[in-house]
């Protein structure tokens, strides 16, 4: 949905994700660690999420590109275990967890005609129409032990500690496959070109560290800090690619009479490069049935590359080449603002009996995500201004917590984008794309 760092769990889904300075359930090492030493029972939860994203392509001067494509994923999104101890140590309270998350979802699928049409003196007309194929999955995820200790009645510090490995729960891998059928006319001859190419990325290691601070200055006004850690971490790459040629008449221009070359690299290990991130939270409980939070989060994306084992750095935002100054676009950092609340349905008279207990939520938020503007100034004449591209999205949530025992969380977010992600298909002049973007999420936790 976003690539700012976020948490997991339906329950700040539902409260647009605004939950650093709340962070008060088994999924608090996500959001804020400190925010464990708030649990007075042990808890486990976990978390199942759905992913459909509808978009819309564009590309100026190109009214064949114009498509649709929708892709839909189902996956485990979170689980884990907060257990604090019932010891104080040193006189304060201490929670430890263990966590498991789907940190990057990169199921993605759809497929594009593309022609074009030019006149050359000596040669006569040159038409090229093709069908460009692109399918990639797979995702990235962290086994993350978390503690977190109570320095004061109102200051708590927590870390967790990410392990970015594989394990039976999920694969720390994505593989890429793009497939190319065209078409060229020239000089009464038909050529039929086909390409394919596979990149598959496996074993991806790395670790890194999630810091939070939770604050508590007044009984209802709370403030959360979290720092997540630049990290680097490898992966092995493979690739595979085969192009074949078919003229008619029979000889083609290119690569004689149906010749089919294919091409096969060995494994290289790459290296890649994650930013750091800051996010800062504060939350108000009006009363004991209504509270409401707000986050901010800042992330710089000049520290996102991939190294290959030449040493030659490549950018994950828009794939210029770090290592030539020329071609280097300074990428404004982004900025994430989520706003959320919750109302809780307390029984009016406090001696009445709860088996259920029901919470209402909702929230909206304004993201950002890194982009050159390439696509958009190579069109129009200029140079690219490295601005991010904006999304706007709302969220609604609910709650059942069953006999104080058992609860249950939904929650809902749409995030949309008009007129984004330029760098998303590279290569097209002008391309830009409209981009809805559905999610829901469900989540048990137990408490013991």
């Amino acid at each position: 949905m976003s690539p700012s760092p976020v948490g997991a769990g339906a329950r700040a889904a539902g409260m647009a994700n605004a939950f650093v300075a709340i962070a008060d359930d088994a999924t608090a090492a996500s959001w804020n660690p400190a925010g464990l030493v708030q649990l007075e029972r042990p808890e486990l939860s976990i978390v199942g999420s759905w992913n459909g994203v509808s978009e819309s392509f564009r590309a100026a001067g190109h009214p064949e590109f114009k498509t649709n494509p929708y892709m839909e994923s189902l996956n485990l999104n979170y689980l884990s275990v907060a257990w604090p101890l019932r010891r104080l140590v040193l006189g304060r309270n201490l929670t430890l967890s263990m966590n498991f998350q789907r940190k990057y979802d990169f199921d993605r699928s759809f497929s594009v005609p593309f022609q074009t049409a030019t006149f050359n003196r000596g040669f006569g007309l040159f038409f090229n129409r093709q069908r460009f194929r692109f399918r990639q999955s797979g995702g990235l995820h962290a086994i993350s032990p978390a503690v977190a200790l109570e320095l004061t009645q109102r200051l708590s510090l927590g870390v967790t500690v990410n392990f970015w490995r594989s394990s039976f729960l999920g694969e720390n891998d994505w593989v890429q496959e793009v497939s190319t059928t065209g078409a060229t006319s020239l000089l009464g001859t038909l050529t039929i070109t086909r390409i394919k190419k596979r990149e598959s990325y496996d074993d991806f290691t790395g670790e890194n560290a999630t810091l939070g601070l939770l604050w508590t200055p007044t009984d209802r006004t709370s403030v959360g800090l979290r720092y997540d850690t630049a990290f680097t971490g490898s992966v092995n790459y493979r690739r595979f690619s085969a192009r074949s040629d078919l003229g008619f008449p029979r000889v083609s221009l290119v690569t004689g009479p149906g010749v089919e070359l294919l091409h096969f690299s060995q494994q290289e290990r790459r290296w890649i490069r994650f930013p750091d991130a800051l996010a800062v939270g504060v939350a108000h409980r009006f009363n004991d049935r209504f509270t409401l939070s707000l986050d901010v989060t800042r992330v710089d994306w000049n520290d996102h590359y991939m190294k290959d084992a030449r040493g030659v750095r490549t950018s994950l935002i828009d794939a210029h080449n770090l290592e030539k100054p020329v071609e280097h676009v300074h990428f404004d950092p982004t900025y994430t603002m989520r706003l959320g609340g919750e109302y809780v349905f307390i029984p009016r008279h406090p001696d009445e009996e709860m088996p259920r207990l029901w919470t209402l939520r909702a929230g909206i938020f304004y993201d950002e995500e890194p982009a050159s503007g390439r696509s958009r100034f190579r069109f129009i004449g200029g140079s690219p201004d490295g601005k991010p591209d904006r999304f706007y999205g709302f969220t609604l949530g609910l709650g059942l917590l069953t006999r104080q025992r058992v609860n249950f969380d939904l929650a809902y977010q749409l995030r949309y984008g008009n007129d984004v992600n330029g760098d998303y298909v590279r290569g097209i002049p002008g391309f830009r794309e409209d981009v809805v973007q559905h999610r829901v999420l469900l989540s048990t936790i137990v408490y013991f």
